[in-house]
């Protein structure tokens, strides 16, 4: 709970609710249950100054628009947000940097509580959409991954019409995740997959903003 004690000693009246079980870890925060809340979670973020990016430039810039829009535009395949908040600004001792100081950035948001996936999913997961597989970026067609499950299902459990109704959201839609593997999907009571982790996420029309900039 390191990141929570962080959030304690810096900012404790910035802490919206009264948190329980720690749940897991994401890239770049911790996430635990919400004391008297059984249906939702609550995240700790951080986001550090590095050399191509200022913590607080990208929070404002980037992060909140993301966070806003999920809440404003729910999607079938992404984790209900209902709140996210800063926490603020700070530094630290850190050797590496010119000045010996790094800024960073806490923050939190809240989104619906989720189940884990099985072994047998996240193997299928694994299969059609990781990146992680020797740094190959996956773009199947859903025809190649319909075929690619009729094969899978001979040897793992899982509802093929899920996955496959999953994964045409996820090709067609206006989110991008930029660290997509098995660990950030997850499914509701009803067994519906559901993307969570969205400290690294783009939509699209952020890509092709920031592209016509450069153009």
């Amino acid at each position: 709970m390191i990141l929570l004690s962080l959030c304690q000693n810096l900012c404790p009246d910035q802490i919206p609710v009264v948190p329980g079980e720690r749940l897991g870890d994401g890239a770049d925060g911790e996430v635990f249950e919400i004391k008297d809340e059984p249906d939702k979670v609550i995240k700790f973020c951080i986001f550090y100054d590095n050399d191509d990016c200022d913590a607080a430039i990208h929070y404002f810039e980037h992060t909140v628009p993301n966070l806003k829009y999920l809440i404003n535009n729910p999607m079938p395949i992404c984790a209900r947000v209902y709140a996210h908040m800063s926490m603020g600004s700070f530094r630290r001792d850190f050797a590496s940097s010119k000045s010996g100081k790094q800024s960073f950035v806490l923050y939190n948001y809240i989104m619906e509580k989720l189940q884990k996936i099985s072994e047998d999913e996240k193997k299928v997961f694994h299969s059609i959409l990781s990146h992680e597989d020797r740094g190959i970026e996956k773009n199947f067609t859903v025809e190649k991954v319909t075929e690619m499950l009729q094969g899978l299902s001979r040897g793992l459990d899982f509802d093929a019409e899920r996955v496959i109704f999953f994964y045409e959201k996820l090709i067609s839609g206006s989110l991008i995740h930029m660290d997509l593997h098995p660990r950030n999907i997850m499914k509701d009571a009803e067994g519906n997959f559901k993307l969570i982790d969205f400290d690294r996420v783009q939509l699209k029309m952020e890509i092709n903003n920031d592209k016509s900039k450069q153009d």
